[in-house]
């Protein structure tokens, strides 16, 4: 079971925001994923969108009451603590580390003294589960990174980010899906295809699922590229 404690605020006008808090970052994330999966199934709700710790519910005043909408957020959170199913198996994510692929990899190296190998070791080395998908179509927030290789945000945002690239940030690694601006420091890429806009499934990434990456080369990177393309 879930263990964690919510605290439910008001919203806008016709909102409620739920935060939530815990010691399993996962648990808090795939909780507030699966209730927003189940609110938007229900009538009255005009939207219910998941944060890594956070749910806000908007619902429609004609339909129902603040209060029934603050008691359905509260249901619903209760029922996703019970929900605990596993992983399928895990996505396999190649990543080439550093060069052009991670411009950030070696300031960040020297940053947490370490070396570029055991960056590479200890990112590759977790198993991840995809938290929430968020701020841009398709981009992954995965958790949790590894102590050491937890770092703050870039002070100055890109303004382009190629798609497949993957940065840290905080206690979390994320996959930019689609090609977008972004703050993360950079750490590598993936030539893994993301995005099919003519698949049942068009993101590869969904809440809950499990990931694993892979160290390549470049001449890997390409070939695989090549493969996609």
């Amino acid at each position: 079971m879930s263990a964690f404690s919510c605290s439910v605020t008001p919203f806008g006008e016709n909102g409620w925001l739920a935060t939530l808090s815990g010691d399993d970052m996962v648990d808090r994330a795939l909780a507030a994923n699966s209730a927003a999966d189940a609110l938007r199934c229900l009538s009255g709700v005009t939207d219910a969108v998941a944060g890594v710790e956070s749910l806000v519910l908007r619902f429609h005043p004609e339909e129902m009451t603040s209060e029934e909408a603050k008691n359905k957020l509260e249901d619903a959170l209760k029922k996703s603590a019970m929900q605990t199913a596993p992983p399928g198996p895990a996505i396999d994510i190649p990543v080439c580390y550093g060069g052009e692929h991670g411009p950030d990899f070696e300031a960040l190296c020297e940053k947490l003294s370490i070396t570029g190998d055991q960056l590479i070791a200890l990112h590759s080395s977790q198993l991840y589960r995809v938290l929430t998908v968020g701020f841009a179509p398709g981009f992954a927030y995965l958790g949790p990174l590894p102590s050491a290789l937890q770092t703050g945000r870039l002070s100055t945002p890109r303004a382009y980010v190629p798609s497949g690239s993957v940065g840290v940030a905080g206690t979390m690694t994320g996959v930019y899906a689609l090609a977008s601006p972004g703050g993360w420091p950079l750490i590598g890429r993936t030539p893994k295809k993301l995005f099919d806009a003519h698949g049942a499934k068009p993101f590869l990434f969904s809440a809950g699922a499990a990931v694993r990456f892979q160290p390549i080369d470049e001449d890997a990177f390409n070939a695989l590229k090549t493969d996609l393309t």
